[in-house]
C-alpha cells in the first residue's frame, strides 16, 4: 500500500520559493555566464559586469541563432596602466577574443563610439563570441561581424544614424570592402565603419526577415564559406546586397531623414533668419542713404537763401 505525503508548513514555503525561484529565472530569459576578473580598483565595474550578464539575452541570442550561450565566457577587465591597454589603440574600449572564449574591457575608456556606457560595451563584446560560437569557428568578415555586434548591443540612435548618413553622403565607405579597411583607419574613419556595419546589418534584417543573420551564422558554420552562405540565406551575394544598400539607403536612409530631420529645420530656420537680418541691414542702409541725401538737401537749400539774402545785396560792401 503506498503511503500518502504529509507536507509540512516548512516544505510548502520552500517549495513555493522554489517555484518563486524559477519562475523568475524563466521571465529573466537565458542569461550568458560570465567569470569576471578585475584588479581591486575595477572590483565595482566588475560587479556591474556579473549584472550585466546576470540580465535577459534572448534579443541577442536570437539575432545570432542560439538556443544558449553556452560554456562561461572570461571577462578580464584592465586599467588603464596595464600592459593589455598598452597593447592596444587609445580609442579601442574592449576588445574579443572568440577563440579562447574571452572579453577584455577597459572601464576607464567608456564611452566611445559605438559604446555608450559599460552595458551596450559588454554586450557588444560578448556579442563577438556568440557570433564565433554560431558560426562554429567559421570565417565572418569584419564588417557582418561588427554590424552584428553593435545591433546586438543597443538600440539603433540618433548619433548612429547621423554618422551612417554622413559616410553614405561623404566620404565612406561605399563598398563592403572599404567598409572592412575602414576599421583599420582609426579615428573617424572607424566610427563610420561601425555605423556603416551596423546599418547594413539592419537593412539586412528589415529586407530578409529578423533571423537573416541567424541563417548566415548557421550555413556559414556547416563548413561553406560566408560568401555561399550568405547568397543561400538571402537569395543575392553579399556585394550585391550592399550595392543596393548604398544605391537606395542613399536616399531614404540619409538624404531624407536627413532633410527632414530638426537639425535641418532648425538650420534652414536660422539661414532663414540670417537672410531677413540681411535683408533688414540692407534696407536700413538704405533709408540712412536717403535720409542723409534728403538732410544734405535741407541744408544746401537753406545755404542758398542765406547767400541770396546776403551776398547779393549790392548795398552790402559799401
Amino acid at each position: 500500500m503506498r503511503r500518502s505525503r504529509t507536507w509540512t508548513p516548512a516544505a510548502v514555503g520552500l517549495a513555493a520559493v522554489a517555484c518563486a525561484a524559477l519562475a523568475a529565472a524563466a521571465a529573466a530569459g537565458p542569461e550568458v555566464r560570465l567569470a569576471v576578473e578585475a584588479p581591486a580598483e575595477l572590483q565595482p565595474q566588475a560587479a556591474s559586469v556579473r549584472s550585466i550578464g546576470a540580465g535577459d539575452w534572448t534579443s541577442l541570442l536570437d539575432l545570432v541563432g542560439l538556443g544558449t550561450a553556452g560554456a562561461p565566457i572570461r571577462v578580464v577587465l584592465a586599467p588603464e596602466r596595464s600592459p593589455l591597454a598598452g597593447r592596444v589603440a587609445s580609442w579601442v574600449s574592449g576588445y574579443a577574443v572568440p577563440t579562447l572564449d574571452t572579453v577584455v574591457l577597459f572601464p576607464g575608456r567608456v564611452p566611445t563610439y559605438p559604446d555608450r556606457n559599460m552595458e551596450s560595451l559588454v554586450r557588444h563584446e560578448v556579442a563577438h563570441v556568440l557570433i564565433a560560437r554560431a558560426a562554429r569557428g567559421g570565417e565572418v568578415p569584419r564588417w557582418f561581424d561588427e554590424g552584428t555586434a553593435t545591433v546586438a548591443a543597443r538600440e539603433w540612435g540618433i548619433e548612429d544614424g547621423a554618422r551612417a548618413a554622413l559616410a553614405t553622403v561623404g566620404p565612406g565607405p561605399h563598398s563592403l570592402g572599404e567598409v572592412d579597411a575602414a576599421f583599420s583607419g582609426g579615428g573617424a574613419a572607424t566610427s563610420r565603419a561601425y555605423a556603416t556595419s551596423a546599418a547594413l546589418v539592419r537593412y539586412l534584417l528589415r529586407t530578409h526577415g529578423d533571423t537573416a543573420v541567424a541563417k548566415v551564422l548557421a550555413l556559414t558554420g556547416k563548413g561553406g564559406d560566408f560568401e555561399s552562405a550568405f547568397e543561400s540565406a538571402t537569395g543575392e551575394s553579399a556585394d550585391g546586397f550592399a550595392r543596393a544598400y548604398f544605391r537606395r539607403e542613399a536616399l531614404w536612409s540619409a538624404w531624407v531623414p536627413f532633410l527632414t530631420s530638426s537639425t535641418v529645420l532648425w538650420m534652414a530656420i536660422t539661414l532663414l533668419a540670417l537672410v531677413a537680418i540681411r535683408k533688414r541691414r540692407e534696407r536700413d542702409a538704405r533709408l540712412r542713404e536717403v535720409w542723409a541725401l534728403e538732410e544734405l538737401r535741407g541744408r544746401t537749400a537753406h545755404g542758398e537763401s542765406e547767400e541770396s539774402e546776403d551776398g547779393d545785396d549790392p548795398t552790402r560792401w559799401n
